[in-house]
């Protein structure tokens, strides 16, 4: 009996180049949330999964349209995360979670050549992860502290003399 292993890699929604220049404040913000996720393209999670997985079978869900149908086929599925905590992969999860078998498991392998198993903790941790990334709460955090703290030393130059 062979095992079947299938890698699902699920191209960025976004790209860099293909956005033209604009003011509109979503296009940059997508820009930016894109630049954060240091995503790697195609061809790196390609071999990334041929050398974690010599056996895998590495499907571009944008291309194959078919891939829900082979997935229930499948004995181990790898999602191939182009960046840290697979921005966009939500939709994916569920859908592998509904189609694959009940004992098959159910990998990540994300572009910071991480491999996990994805269960109901990673799962939780990500999307606070995800949640994080895209409202960009570290950033605005930071420029809260910044904005606030700005005054007091101010105060604090001027009172000691200094300009």
């Amino acid at each position: 009996m062979s095992h079947r292993t299938i890698g699902l890699y699920l191209p960025w929604k976004w790209n860099l180049a293909q956005l033209a220049p604009t003011c509109n404040p979503l296009t940059k913000y997508r820009r930016a949330v894109e630049f954060k996720a240091n995503r790697r393209d195609e061809s790196y999670m390609r071999a990334l999964l041929t050398e974690r997985f010599p056996d895998g079978e590495f499907i571009n869900i944008d291309q194959d349209r078919h891939w829900r149908k082979i997935l229930p086929e499948a004995d181990t599925v790898v999602l191939l995360y182009p960046d840290a905590i697979g921005l966009g992969f939500s939709p994916v999860e569920r859908a592998v979670g509904r189609l694959k078998k009940n004992w098959a498991a159910i990998r990540v392998l994300n572009g910071r050549r991480r491999d996990f198993l994805l269960n109901t903790t990673t799962l939780w941790a990500l999307r606070l992860r995800r949640t994080i990334e895209w409202g960009m709460l570290g950033e605005i955090l930071a420029l809260l502290l910044f904005a606030g703290f700005t005054p007091f030393l101010l105060l604090r130059d001027l009172m000691r003399g200094r300009k």
